[in-house]
């Protein structure tokens, strides 16, 4: 059984600084996974500012969590408009096309949202060794995230399979469910 991840925990006014600090950056949070020189920069500073001692993959997953949170006190996260990330072109991960039918196996393998290989430095990590293993190319997990959700957003990935639930019948034969 998957273990639920839980976005992390700030105060008020961490939670201003943190917002304040994304606002002066100026780089969407989609762009991060594409930026990691950016991103270690926006996360040293906000653990130098808040005393703090948060992981990247943490940060990204409290203000995705909160992107996607439109109710409640905080009213989900800001936008930064079209003209974020001073003119920033996310990069072509030089991939060919042997590559990227690796890539998509593994999508489909794991069945694991692209956007959580960025979230999670296990799973990133993970992605990394088997891309490795296939493919005998060492790419940064971020690098590889960043590849697989511009894959996903272009619409190139298989739709990942339903979570089962308890619900779920889960029979394995057809015949079953007529008795």
């Amino acid at each position: 059984m998957s273990k639920r991840r839980f976005s992390l925990r700030l105060q008020d006014h961490e939670d201003a600084l943190l917002r304040t600090l994304y606002r002066e950056f100026d780089i969407t949070i989609d762009q991060y996974p594409q930026r990691p020189d950016d991103f270690a920069r926006f996360v040293s500073t906000w653990n130098n500012l808040s005393g703090r001692d948060d992981t990247g993959p943490d940060l990204l997953h409290y203000m995705i969590s909160r992107r996607k949170d439109n109710k409640g006190a905080r009213k989900g996260w800001e936008k930064l408009g079209r003209d974020a990330g001073g003119g920033f072109r996310t990069p072509q991960v030089d991939l060919n096309e042997e590559e990227l039918a690796h890539l998509d196996a593994i999508h489909e393998e794991f069945q694991i949202a692209s956007d959580n290989y960025a979230l999670n430095s296990e799973l990133g990590k993970k992605l990394q060794d088997e891309f490795a293993r296939r493919t005998s190319r060492i790419l940064p997990s971020m690098v590889l995230a960043a590849a697989m959700i511009t894959r996903r957003k272009a619409g190139a990935l298989a739709t990942l399979r339903p979570k089962a639930t308890d619900q779920d019948l889960g029979f394995s034969d057809l015949d079953e469910v007529a008795n």
